[in-house]
């Protein structure tokens, strides 16, 4: 008897998307180069559609300015922007159009996350032992002989990963910025003034760098880094901390009458 013919599953037709209005690539276009301009910092922006439908925009900027590093499409400096621009151009109402934003290039397409496959289930093994060799009871142990206490056999525990080590900032060899080194030297003379501990975070490794060198020559504090990842920060220490002013709560002073 012949097997029945199984047919392939048609192919769903690519479903075509439609490039953004071109007044909410002005509204972007707008916004981000506001933002700029009220940041001191010069960009001239070059759009185009992404092929989801989004919005893609390119910032070249003139010179090296703080929290953008040359030859880096990302930076936590153009993420925040670009959060702020999709906040306010996608409201609920209209819809749903991506901006991304790159530094001196085009942003790459996002990419989708693959679906995670549910593993197949193992095939089910036949017990060949026959029924009166299960029911034997194993043989008693010496008591010298070390044994576990459970019948289950003994297995190796997973080794954990490695532990990512951040590298060590003192020994980086950075540019100097003058700006950036001026910043770190009040914050370590404000702690030292103020008696009051600082911590700076979100800062790239050569900033890191920049904060440890700087706070390094004021007299009174001491810097260091910690952390790891996105929550590695630079703390200012002063040597003389200031306690916190403590309130107190004064009882009213009630009349005899009213006792």
């Amino acid at each position: 008897m012949s097997e029945p013919a199984i047919s392939a599953p048609a192919l769903a037709a690519p479903v075509a998307v439609t490039p953004a209005p071109p007044q909410r690539k002005a509204e972007a276009e707008a916004l981000v180069k506001g933002i700029f301009q009220h940041m001191d910092y010069p960009a001239r922006l070059e759009l185009k559609d992404m092929p989801d439908g989004g919005i893609g925009i390119a910032c070249h900027f003139e010179g090296e300015l703080p929290g953008i590093t040359a030859g880096k499409a990302r930076s936590w400096l153009v993420d925040c922007v670009q959060f702020l621009v999709n906040k306010a151009v996608n409201r609920p109402t209209v819809e749903k159009r991506w901006v991304s934003l790159g530094v001196n290039a085009f942003p790459e397409l996002r990419s989708e996350k693959p679906e995670k496959k549910e593993p197949a289930p193992a095939p089910a093994v036949k017990d060949a032992k026959p029924a009166a060799a299960r029911s034997e009871q194993p043989p008693k142990q010496a008591k010298g002989d070390a044994a576990p206490k459970s019948g289950k056999p003994a297995t190796e525990r997973p080794q954990k990963p490695a532990r990512h080590h951040e590298p060590d900032e003192r020994s980086l060899e950075v540019k100097d910025d003058p700006a950036a080194s001026k910043l770190f030297t009040m914050l370590a003379e404000k702690a030292v003034k103020t008696g009051r501990i600082y911590a700076v975070m979100s800062l790239s490794a050569d900033d890191r760098a920049r904060a440890l060198k700087a706070a390094g020559a004021v007299k009174g504090v001491s810097v260091k880094t910690d952390g790891e990842g996105h929550w590695r920060r630079v703390t200012f220490t002063p040597e003389k901390l200031t306690p916190m002013p403590s309130k107190r709560q004064v009882m009213p002073d009630y009349d005899d009458e009213e006792e």
